[in-house]
């Protein structure tokens, strides 16, 4: 009998197939399936299925339900569902492989397409990612309830499909079809407008396609985006190849021949383990065990035994010596699991180690197991040596452990992890204290042969009283070497002591450590023994001198000077570049010794002086490098010593250098308080997050530090968190996720009333709005967060939110509200040489264009060029001469119209401001259209039509638009003017009301065209000119009546958003309508209205429309001069006469 061939499918509608014949499963049932098939070979508890089964509403008897559940699935799956899905403690498991599930196939693809590409192999590459997205049906499980399967994991595989198709795009540059490559990362770039990766790849394309000056502008034009909504800068992997870009893009055309293959890129090879240890004796044996591993191809080894004993000396000894042996590196983590922070977990391992394979910040994937994935990807075929140092239990360790053999991990631990030798078979060395031999090799090191010769018996006794532990040997050597004296004199001191006979118990192996410390610090003078007490007070490794001063309330170098005090009685190593070198014990015995010392109230105090050094630290670092600024920054407290930065560079070298530090520092708050120092600093460090560390930190300590601000009732802290997971997610390109945080913002913040904090949701959630195109949902929240601001009296945001309602009523076609923002802005700037003015300006010229109030627009303007230049707005000039265009042309100026258009697609080419560019292209396209030229008419439109489809410029796109439906009436194809003014008001209708109007005139234009047969004379061989035809006839009947109601629909529209010309065009096209529709009376009344409107403007004639032709002065036009201070005496000579 055949097996049967079983298909299921998750990435689209769940469908369950037996032999190509699909089996019928109930919604519970489907949502069995979902829940182990997302799990596919891993066991999922029945806990876990019932919460995924039922939310918060389980049944009574929910083990039951899903005991008959997993039943009934089995039996729809016939024979074989015993088979497929098993029990297995704690719950079920549903077994698959990559033939049966489509989901396994596609992630098998996906790694495929990354290790070729790793190898260099894009022909590879670009075949297992097209067969990946080939799997891609539709949304995963899009049929199934948000109960089944979380957010998490359709954000999950939503972006490993954005992956394959990014890869899919990369591949193609690289084997030389990047002009497919284009067309794809146009879509995705439109998609995702902040996205970084595939903004990079398609500047890549459009270099490798000789078109730099198009990759230029599309790294300026993200850049203005991130800049403008967030205050951010793009990463610096992005800055860096638009500086490539600038160069000339040697750099880039790595890229294959269409037959040839790329050669390979030079993968990373990390070196990351620290120095071998100078002194280093025995462990013959023990290293002997850790060759067998080598000649076994063991995958993992465990160093196990006491503290001091000497471990991690044993690990990098034996790395050093055999690092050839994995060519491709050696990774090294300190696991801290036995430091007094927090232990280093597999989240915050993992984005370290694939930064050191190679990853950059921005590539490594939010999801835990994403991470482990791409992990065991990247080390597949590669041999390196991982060494995870001090760990604290076989749970930190099997998330970190490769998938196949040619690496190796090395882990060391006080732990004897058994777990890992029972279940994942790991080799166990484990590493006593020295015998009598080594121990005295280690004194002689340290004090000189000739000394432990002299007195053998007391360099014995010396051992002995030091139980053979290498650390408390190597606290005893130092103290002797560097003072005269005999070893019989300092075994005498130490025995004196009396403690090591009376402590030394099982598990108190530091106590011989601690007595030997004792004398150390005993002689120290006070005034040093409470600088050393001041690391104990650091959270994390307590590396840094700076924060150790502020622990201790005093000067820096007061303190370092103290501190090598302790360095000469080797308490310390070294105190180079403010950080000093101890082992881990010490750091122990320090903190043991401001617990006995200092009282509760000054070892509080100490830390809130350290947590309050980072936290204005990270202020002055973030504000320096022109980042975000925390909202609400609280006061300096005394004592804290934060420090100052002379540039960005300086910042950002701190930031790197302390960030274990400030995580630590972060965990400590979480678990000992002050809790609000958790928030405050996760606030402070959003933009050095986004600049400087995987986005996967920046989502786990924001959400640690809204549950403690939970736990504490602190609805402030709530709040903050919220919007700063709601900046992670936005940057990230989720923004409905980003929707969701900025929502929960405003509403803790309103409970808690906070006001600063819901303005900066509100602002948040308006922009988000506004990129997701729903501008009338936005409005509101722009007028919440302005009213807001407000009555905080914050000029600097009320300005902001001014201009940005004027812009956004503007789109919406509300010019009374929009002009009413504007004159607000002006007022509360004033008379001020500032950016923000000369935008303000910009705003008021075009709602007065609107208004048909011409000469108002025109002297805004003349006094925005004045301001431009003052303030050095280059970007601010481009947007006023576009402007000015559409004064010129609103008036019937088209000759001054044309030259401000030309000046406008100069400057902002300049500036590299695409949304101007397309802008001005389009009214240089029309003016040129009226003149009767419309070859050139249609050049320029379908450069700005690429510029506009590629930025996602939504508004530049009707624009478009509606000139290529005016370019096809003026040719007599009305069919394809009105195709072109169905996807005009398509768009208009979502992301920009303020042009339904002219949609709609242009509308009625067009079917009157159809009506009255102004149809160019057509060719009855050409299909073309057929089909318009044939659509003409058809409609012919039904024209007039369809003009009207565009036209009337366009005139209520233009009266209702006060578009004064617009409203008078209106009418009088509403005339022409009534007459073709044969209403003489109607007809009569609309031509009366539309001359007083006419009249009312002080226009004598409609200008506009392309016939009849304006003829123009051909004239070459001027390159514009570089300074500003020429070009706006230019301006005024040529726009405004003087």
């Amino acid at each position: 009998m055949l097996t049967p061939r079983l298909r299921f499918r998750l990435l689209g509608p769940l469908d369950v197939e037996i032999d190509g014949r699909a089996v019928v499963l109930t919604g519970r049932q489907r949502a069995l399936c979902a829940v182990l098939l997302l799990h596919a070979n891993h066991v999922v508890s029945v806990d876990r299925l019932i919460q995924c089964l039922w939310d918060d509403r389980p049944p009574g008897a929910g083990a039951a339900r899903v005991r008959a559940l997993v039943a009934e699935v089995r039996r729809a799956l016939g024979p074989a569902g015993a088979e497929l899905l098993t029990t297995r403690r704690p719950g079920y498991v549903i077994h698959a492989g990559p033939d049966e599930l489509d989901l396994l196939a596609f992630e098998n693809l996906i790694r495929d397409a990354s290790r070729a590409a790793s190898d260099g192999d894009w022909r590879a590459a670009r075949h297992s990612g097209e067969q990946a997205l080939a799997l891609w049906r539709d949304e995963p499980l899009a049929d199934l309830s948000e109960v089944a399967v979380r957010e998490a994991e359709r954000q999950r595989l939503a972006e490993l499909h954005l992956v394959a198709r990014e890869g899919v795009a990369e591949a193609g540059i690289e084997t030389g079809r990047h002009r497919e490559a284009i067309a794809e990362l146009l879509r995705l770039t439109a998609a995702h407008p902040l996205r970084e990766r595939p903004h990079g790849l398609l500047m890549r394309a459009l270099h490798q396609d000789g078109r730099s000056a198009e990759a230029l502008e599309l790294y300026t034009a993200l850049r203005r985006r991130m800049v403008d909504e967030l205050g951010m800068e793009p990463s610096a992997d992005l800055r860096d190849l638009h500086q490539r870009l600038l160069r000339g893009g040697d750099a880039l055309s790595a890229g294959a021949p269409p037959e040839r293959t790329a050669p390979a890129p030079e993968r990373p090879v990390p070196r990351q383990l620290p120095p071998t240890p100078r002194r280093f004796v025995g462990r013959d044996a023990e290293l002997d065990r850790l060759d067998s591993c080598l000649r076994t191809s063991e995958p993992l080894a465990l160093i196990v035994g006491p503290a001091g004993v000497g471990k991690s000396a044993l690990a990098l000894n034996w790395a050093h010596r055999v690092a050839d042996r994995f060519p491709d590196g050696q990774l090294f983590l300190d696991m801290r699991g036995f430091d007094n922070a927090e232990p280093m977990t597999p989240g915050e391992a993992l984005p370290l180690l694939l930064q050191g394979l190679g990853c950059a910040p921005r590539d490594i994937p939010l999801g835990a197991e994403a991470q482990t994935a791409l992990y065991r990807t990247l080390l597949a075929d590669r041999r390196v040596l991982v060494v995870l140092d001090d760990v604290a239990d076989s749970s930190y360790v099997r998330r970190l452990l490769p998938a196949s053999a040619g690496s190796l991990t090395l882990v060391t631990s006080r732990d004897k992890l058994s777990g890992l030798v029972t279940l994942d078979g790991a080799y166990r060395v484990s590493c006593d204290v020295l015998d009598s031999a080594a121990a005295l090799e280690l004194i002689s090191g340290a004090v000189g042969a000739e000394a432990v010769a002299a007195d053998p018996e007391a360099a014995a006794r010396l051992v002995e009283l030091c139980d053979h532990l290498p650390l408390a040997l190597c606290v005893a050597g130092s103290w002797i070497g560097d003072r005269p004296g005999s070893i019989r004199a300092y075994v005498r001191d130490l025995a004196d002591r009396g403690r090591l006979a009376r402590l030394h118990v099982e598990g108190e192996e530091s106590v011989a450590v601690r007595a030997a410390l004792d004398l150390s610090y005993g002689a120290l003078p006070d005034d040093a023994r409470h600088a050393f007490r001041s690391l104990g007070a650091l959270p994390g490794t307590g590396r840094s001198v700076p924060a150790a001063a502020a622990a201790a309330g005093t000067d820096e170098h007061r303190l370092a000077d103290l501190l090598r005090l302790a360095q000469r009685v080797h308490l310390l190593r070294d105190v180079e570049h403010g950080r000093p070198a101890w082992h881990d014990l010490v750091h122990e015995y320090a903190r043991d010794r401001t617990a006995a010392e200092d009282s509760p109230e000054e070892r509080a105090a100490a830390v809130t002086r350290v947590l309050d050094h980072y936290l204005q630290s990270v202020v002055n670092a973030a504000a320096t490098a022109g980042l975000y600024v925390m909202r609400t920054r609280p006061p300096a407290v005394d004592g804290s010593l934060p420090r100052e930065f002379e540039g960005a560079e300086d910042a950002y070298a701190w930031f790197d250098g302390e960030w274990d530090d400030i995580a630590a520092a972060i965990g400590h708050a979480a678990e000992h308080g002050p809790a609000p120092y958790v928030w405050w600093l996760v606030d402070a460090l959003q933009d050095l997050f986004h600049h400087r560390r995987p986005l996967s930190d920046w989502m786990r300590l924001a959400t640690l530090a809204r549950e403690v601000a939970a736990r504490g009732g602190d609805e402030v802290g709530q709040a903050s968190m919220s919007l700063s997971l709601g900046s992670a997610r936005w940057r990230n390109g989720d923004l409905r996720g980003a929707l969701t945080e900025y929502e929960e913002a405003e509403r803790l913040a309103r409970r808690a009333g906070w006001t600063y904090g819901e303005a900066g949701s509100l602002q948040g959630k308006g922009v988000t709005l506004k990129l997701l195109g729903e501008l009338r949902r936005a409005l509101p929240c722009y007028d919440r967060a302005l009213a807001l601001y407000r009555t905080l009296d914050n000029a600097k945001n009320v300005e902001i939110m001014l201009i940005n309602t004027a812009s956004l009523n503007l789109a919406l076609g509300r010019l009374d509200a929009a002009e009413e923002a504007a004159c607000a802005a002006l007022d509360l700037i004033g008379d001020t040489v500032h950016h923000n003015r000369a935008m303000a300006l910009v705003n008021l010229a075009l709602i007065r264009q609107k208004q048909a109030r011409f000469d108002e627009a025109a002297a805004a303007l003349r006094t925005c060029f004045l301001v431009s230049r003052d303030s050095g707005s280059t970007y601010t000039e481009a947007v006023a001469l576009e402007a000015l265009g559409r004064v010129r042309a609103d008036a019937g100026r088209d000759d001054r119209a044309l030259l401000a258009y030309e000046d406008a697609l100069a400057v902002s080419r300049r500036v590299e401001n695409r949304n101007c560019q397309v802008d001005s292209l389009v009214g240089v396209a029309s003016v040129k259209l009226r003149a009767g030229r419309a070859e050139e008419t249609a050049e320029h439109l379908d450069a700005a039509f690429e510029i506009a489809e590629r930025t996602g410029h939504r508004a530049g796109l009707v624009e478009v638009l509606l000139a290529r439906a005016d370019l096809a009436r003026a040719q007599g194809r009305p069919a394809d003017a009105l195709d072109h003014l169905e996807r005009a008001e398509r768009l208009a209708s979502d992301g920009n009301p303020l042009t339904l109007p002219r949609v709609h005139l242009t509308t009625a234009l067009t079917l009157l065209d159809t009506d009255t047969g102004t149809d160019a004379d057509t060719d009855t061989d050409t299909g073309t000119d057929a089909r318009a035809d044939t659509g003409t006839d058809a409609r012919a009947g039904a024209a007039p009546t369809r003009a009207r109601d565009a036209a009337l629909l366009a005139a209520a529209l233009a009266r209702d958003s006060g578009q004064r010309l617009l409203h008078a065009r209106a009418t009088a096209a509403l005339a022409a309508a009534h007459e073709a529709h044969g209403d003489t009376g109607p007809a009569h009344e609309a031509r009366t209205e539309a001359a007083a409107l006419y009249a009312t403007l002080g226009i004598g004639h409609p200008p506009g429309p392309p016939a009849p032709s304006r003829p123009l002065p051909h004239h070459r036009h001027r390159e514009l001069p570089p300074d500003a201070e020429s070009r706006l005496t230019l301006y005024l000579t040529e726009h405004f006469d003087g």
